[in-house]
């Protein structure tokens, strides 16, 4: 063999036994499952809180994705930090600073973490027929990704009972405002009007349908005339007085 050959051959077996060192150093401070599990959670519960305090109501579910491969990180005996990157609370895609004041061996790093804000939403829960009646019995709440949410939805039922859907309405669909009326087409109604100080209300009757905030004609049953009225809530209407 030539020295040529030699080198090569001795050039490989120092390549091959630096890149075992390397990978067994790497395996060596990966996390454990309780560590990256701990981590995981406080990474939730941080962001969590960050994007409940101004959104109530609503869920976040974070996820730091190969968590357990960062070699730079340990179990922390010290105080553990935490701190948004980007500051927008609607990114999917940001990345949180840990920062461990550990007296034996303190670390820092950058996580990248994916964000699924979930808004509540109301939805059926069964098949809704046509002029069919909302109740506890047919519609719920449940938790969406807001990235999936557009137009006029409703994040509580309690504004929708006793409302008639105007179409056929499948089980998950999330009830949307121009799907429902409040009001229906010859509905009896309460017909609301007047100012702070002073408010009379009548009955009347729905010439047309409506749904929240929208105005509809209604004729006032006691003097038959017609007046335009916003609908306010299940079978109930108010004139706008300015």
């Amino acid at each position: 063999m030539n020295h040529r050959g030699k080198f090569r051959k001795q050039f490989l077996s120092l390549l091959l036994s630096v890149t075992v060192y390397i990978l067994s150093y790497s395996s060596s401070y990966s996390l454990d499952d309780e560590t990256t599990r701990d981590l995981q959670e406080f990474i939730q519960s941080y962001v969590e809180d960050l994007i409940t305090a101004e959104n109530p109501g609503s869920k976040v579910e974070i996820t730091a994705p190969n968590l357990e491969k960062r070699i730079n990180m340990t179990s922390c005996d010290g105080f553990l930090f935490a701190e948004l990157i980007k500051k927008d609370l609607n990114r999917r895609n940001n990345s949180i600073h840990l920062m461990c004041e550990d007296p034996d061996r303190p670390w820092n790093s950058i996580v990248p973490i994916r964000i699924k804000y979930l808004k509540p939403v109301v939805a059926s829960v069964e098949s809704i027929g046509k002029g069919q009646q909302l109740s506890d019995a047919n519609i719920s709440v449940v938790y969406v990704e807001s990235s999936r949410l557009t137009g006029n939805y409703f994040t509580s039922t309690e504004l929708l009972l006793g409302a008639k859907s105007k179409r056929e309405l499948s089980p998950n669909s999330i009830i949307k405002n121009e799907q429902i009326c409040l009001v229906c087409k010859d509905d009896l109604v309460d017909l609301e009007a007047g100012t702070s100080e002073v408010t009379i209300k009548v009955q009347g009757k729905a010439l047309e349908d409506g749904a929240l905030n929208q105005e509809i004609r209604v004729t006032n049953l006691i003097s038959n005339k017609t007046v335009r009225a916003k609908v306010v809530g299940v079978g109930h209407v108010k004139i706008e007085v300015k």
